[in-house]
């Protein structure tokens, strides 16, 4: 039987660590690896290469030049490869540069959710997705930019992936472990049921401590409900600490290589995702050549865990996604990032997303040259580290 071939599009930071996880994933058939850096992606690729054999393991791995910005020829590329699976982690700039600044500026910015910075993760999403309708593609299509927002935008103009990638589904492990501790079982005994929305992780990883999104959670050990045993709803919130910045890559590459080897692999699992078919925040599935399925939920309907996540919403500075697409944001994320950038965040139109997030850009670069920190300079020592 022939294994299946996964498309990875954009070799950022977070590209390049799943490229080097599908590489030691024999189940793999071959990685098509697509960017617009030549250089770059041909010397990542000869890295995986050398580095998975050095594990064992000898994957086909190959280089396509491919450009969102032109998304004619980008839809060309998908159909004269058409691979089963295309992960796109393409985004206008990297979501932890903020980090970065001095404390002072980052605590000031940093009053504004996350949802402000989304132009800058939906204008190449756009793209991709408008590249895979005008390809007439029909695999999979994962896109890993805040898919929690930008997957819902997607579907309101009828571009919805197959789902996001990462997000809830890195709470999940931490809430298997600690439960398995507190059980004094191997965390692989424990099942986790999750409903929650991407603004829920600064609370769970400790960089928030109060007035949380909403909620649901479930936790089984060997098919019996543990949830009040293990103290779930304080379970979730318990101090875990993680390293900052770009180390994150490494969680969320692993969350997006087990969704990837289900959705091209044979079988079925349970998982979780965010944004399958372009719903808001994240919800258990499971997941299968077949596409992503919503699990049924014990004593909790579709559109129960529809509903929290809907909520969960404006605590990623969302106010609301209209029918057309069009997002108006909370009026205090607008207010803060007026206040520190200049900026006008009140509401973004999809066809506006790319000349919005190329602003939001050049202002938020303005404002870290003001308090000493060289974005550009960043961003180039990343790609040298990652």
């Amino acid at each position: 039987m022939t294994k299946p071939r996964v498309m990875i599009v954009g070799l950022g930071g977070l590209g390049s660590v799943v490229l080097e996880f599908l590489a030691r994933t024999e189940a793999i058939g071959e990685i098509i690896v697509a960017s617009r850096d030549r250089a770059r992606g041909e010397t990542r690729c000869n890295l995986a290469r050398v580095g998975a054999l050095a594990q064992g393991v000898a994957p086909q791995i190959r280089f396509v030049p491919l450009d969102l910005d032109d998304v004619g020829r980008a839809a060309e590329v998908f159909a004269r490869h058409s691979p089963d699976l295309i992960v796109s982690t393409a985004s206008m700039q990297t979501w932890w540069l903020t980090e970065l600044l001095p404390p002072s500026a980052r605590a000031r910015l940093g009053r504004a959710p996350f949802g402000a910075w989304l132009p800058v993760h939906l204008a190449l999403a756009m793209k991709f997705m408008q590249a895979v309708r005008q390809a007439d593609y029909r695999g999979h299509t994962l896109v890993a930019s805040f898919p929690d927002v930008v997957n819902v935008v997607l579907a309101r103009l009828g571009l919805a992936p197959t789902c996001g990638l990462g997000n809830l589904d890195e709470i999940v492990p931490k809430l298997r472990y600690l439960a398995g501790q507190r059980l004094h079982v191997s965390p692989r005994a424990v099942r986790v049921l999750l409903v929650a929305h991407h603004a829920l992780e600064p609370f769970v990883f400790g960089t928030k401590e109060r007035d949380a999104p909403p909620h649901w959670v479930l936790i089984e050990c060997d098919g019996r409900d543990v949830t009040e045993r293990v103290e779930a709803a304080r379970l979730l919130f318990e101090p875990y600490p993680l390293p900052p910045g770009p180390a994150w890559h490494f969680l969320t590459a692993a969350s997006a290589t087990r969704l990837i080897r289900a959705l091209v692999g044979e079988g079925e699992g349970l998982l979780h995702v965010p944004a399958p078919g372009g719903l808001p925040g994240g919800y258990p599935v499971v997941a299968s050549r077949g596409g992503v399925h919503l699990f049924e939920l014990p004593g909790l309907s579709r559109e129960q865990a529809i509903a929290i996540n809907e909520r969960s919403h404006p605590f990623d500075g969302i106010e609301r996604i209209d029918a057309d697409g069009t997002v108006q944001f909370t009026a205090e994320t607008a207010q803060v990032v007026k206040e520190a950038l200049g900026y006008n965040g009140e509401r973004l139109r999809p066809s506006e997303s790319e000349a919005r997030a190329a602003e939001l850009i050049a202002r938020f670069r303005e404002y870290a040259a003001r308090h000493g920190v060289d974005v550009e300079a960043a961003e180039a020592a990343s790609r040298v580290m990652i």
